[in-house]
């Protein structure tokens, strides 16, 4: 299958799984990233050792038109920026890592680990005009843990992706036939910096759960006027000494930090 790509290294599984099916992958629609805490340096690598046209600019109505005069059969999306254009005239399905139609939007994977639930999943859906608000072709549930990090979160999720990419694709009339209508559906927006701050009067359950949720990411400590990005951030319990990063109950060891 003539097969076009949008996304960044977030969710790489899905593009290794399309390529080991033997599928043609025409072109690779990326994203710019800044490869500290997001990157796209995996599928940058897989576009160049394979010859395959990678572009980092957002997907416009005339690219889908050259993917159609191109024979493409299939775009797939797969932790891609920008909203894509909707066309009748190529499939369109987009993998988003939340159970929908719950958990709708651009980051839900932190917000299910803040809000403690404990289960998410991912959905293959039918790219749509609404933001992840498509039909859905399959959609698989995990247990989410009780000290569940961004990282373990993500791990989850593209073990999942290689054996539900390949269903679909296995017959995909037959799951665009059947496809299930999302509903009403709940829609989260996307953290911001006031959800990622951490103070010395922040308690530690609350440090080691922000902590967590952004494993990977840079969480913001905050002493005074000045501010701090910590990275691979974790929260240890007791006293504090003048090196370290105080929280109420104990302090945060970080691998990577850097005045904010």
């Amino acid at each position: 299958m003539k097969i076009a790509y949008a996304g960044f290294d977030l969710l790489f599984a899905a593009l290794e799984t399309l390529a080991e099916d033997g599928h043609e992958i025409i072109k690779i629609f990326s994203c710019r990233t800044d490869n500290v805490c997001e990157f796209n340096t995996e599928v940058t690598s897989f576009a160049e050792s394979r010859g395959i046209p990678i572009t980092y600019d957002r997907i416009t109505e005339e690219d889908l038109q050259q993917l159609i005069s191109a024979g493409c059969e299939l775009l797939v999306s797969a932790g891609y920026y920008y909203r894509i254009p909707v066309t009748d005239r190529i499939r369109m399905i987009n993998i988003h890592p939340a159970a929908l139609p719950v958990g709708r939007g651009a980051w839900p994977m932190p917000v299910t680990i803040l809000r403690g639930l404990r289960d998410s999943g991912v959905t293959i859906h039918k790219i749509a005009h609404g933001f992840d608000e498509g039909d859905i072709l399959l959609r698989r549930t995990f247990e989410v843990s009780q000290r569940e990090d961004l990282l373990s979160f993500m791990d989850k999720v593209n073990n999942l992706i290689p054996e539900m990419l390949r269903k679909v694709l296995s017959d995909p009339d037959q799951f665009f036939d059947n496809a299930e209508k999302q509903g009403e559906g709940e829609y989260w927006a996307a953290p911001d910096e006031h959800d990622f701050v951490i103070t010395k009067y922040t308690p530690f359950d609350e440090a080691d759960l922000i902590l967590r949720a952004f494993m990977g990411f840079e969480c913001i400590y905050r002493d005074g006027d000045t501010k701090y990005a910590l990275q691979y951030g974790r929260a240890v319990r007791g006293k504090c000494d003048a090196e370290k990063f105080p929280v109420d109950g104990g302090y945060i060891e970080a691998k990577n930090i850097r005045p904010f």
